[in-house]
């Protein structure tokens, strides 16, 4: 199956900007879900997705009644918080020099985009002036709104709108959009001729495996679609490097005297999956993590 890396980013990473299918009633939903132990302390840790839709919701009892009973949400980046425009106005643009501009796009992604920009005309020519990695991400969002999506139903953007409780962010957004913008033209435009070509089917088997909780599905797709070509660098940069950075955060702040416990954090599902994951590297730091569809964590 051949899955865009934009899609993996969007639905299940933690880079956040902005129907049909198989689907669960929302209390059957098994999504990775664990519970956290470090030095007396805990926290439950929830692979999220960037996307949704209203029946998502509420989420399962076990993922609820670990919200309510949390003092604290832990988030990649708080949403609320973030100066989009500014950062956007900084790396958003489509730099002529480092071939980002339509000028410069190869013969394959004219041909693509011209076929696509048929019926969408003014869509096409509004966001000429973006970067290449920031059209994909439009194009994206409007595939997976056609399809009754919304980032709105992000499970992160959800928790965030419920309030009530301190946040507390494990990155920052300025650190996101630099790495987007840091990939090369051919890895850019590489991203817009799959958010285009992608079938709709593609784009609803990242979501069902979600729902169901298939870690090995979702680790097959971060490791087969983001380094499938032999080039680990998609992998390092936007899996590897964060889940350290991730993991290093959860036990600062799991060990600070100001956020009380139990913490509840979300991260993107991609994170949470396979040999370098956030799991993995939290049980090297001496941490102890339950899988809580196997034993539960209440």
């Amino acid at each position: 199956m051949a899955t865009s890396r934009w899609r993996l980013l969007l639905a299940l990473l933690s880079v956040t900007l902005f129907a049909s299918g198989t689907t669960l009633a929302a209390p059957s939903d098994k999504p990775p879900f664990y519970r956290v132990q470090w030095q007396g302390k805990s926290a439950y840790l929830l692979g999220s997705i960037h996307i949704g839709r209203a029946d998502f919701y509420p989420m399962p009892a076990q993922v609820e009644a670990a919200f309510t009973k949390s003092k604290g949400l832990v988030v990649e980046i708080d949403m609320n918080k973030v100066d989009s425009r500014a950062l956007l106005q900084k790396y958003g643009g489509a730099n002529s020099a480092q071939g980002l501009d339509w000028q410069s796009r190869d013969k394959q992604t004219v041909a693509t985009m011209s076929q696509y920009c048929e019926g969408k005309a003014s869509l096409c020519q509004s966001i000429q002036a973006f970067a290449p990695w920031l059209q994909a991400a439009q194009f994206n969002l409007l595939r997976y709104n056609g399809l009754g999506f919304s980032t709105d139903y992000g499970v992160d953007m959800q928790l965030l709108s419920r309030g009530g409780k301190p946040v507390y962010e494990l990155e920052t957004a300025e650190s996101q959009f630099q790495l987007l913008a840091s990939f090369d033209s051919q890895i850019q435009w590489a991203m817009v001729r799959e958010a285009i070509d992608a079938s709709d089917a593609e784009l609803l088997s990242l979501v069902d495996a979600w729902r169901s909780g298939n870690e090995t599905v979702l680790d097959t797709l971060m490791q087969e679609q983001l380094g499938g070509d032999g080039n680990t660098l998609m992998l390092d940069k936007i899996l590897w490097q964060r889940n350290k950075v991730m993991a290093e955060g959860m036990i600062k702040l799991m060990g600070s005297e100001t956020a009380s416990e139990p913490l509840f954090v979300v991260v993107g599902a991609g994170h949470v999956v396979g040999d370098k994951s956030v799991v993995q590297l939290l049980k090297q730091q001496g941490a102890t993590v339950t899988a809580c569809w196997q034993t539960r964590c209440d």
